[in-house]
């Protein structure tokens, strides 16, 4: 997922978040909103903790370079 994903993921999990708490839809729906948001959420955390990986790593190298 690159950065621009990263933000179209987090703002359609705004939109199911939305839809699931205004429990206007069908049980079904529900589900597959469910099923939708748990794989975005997935997806948005590899790129955080990939994210977070590559700024440990620059900043060993910056106390390396010290």
């Amino acid at each position: 997922m690159k950065r621009t994903d990263f933000e179209k993921a987090m703002k359609r999990l705004e939109e199911i978040v939305s839809k699931l708490e205004d429990g206007d839809i069908s049980l079904d729906e529900a589900m597959k909103l469910f099923d939708e948001g748990t794989k975005l959420t997935s997806g948005c955390y590899d790129i955080l903790k990939k994210a977070e990986q590559k700024i440990t790593q620059l900043s060993e190298l910056e106390e390396t370079e010290e």
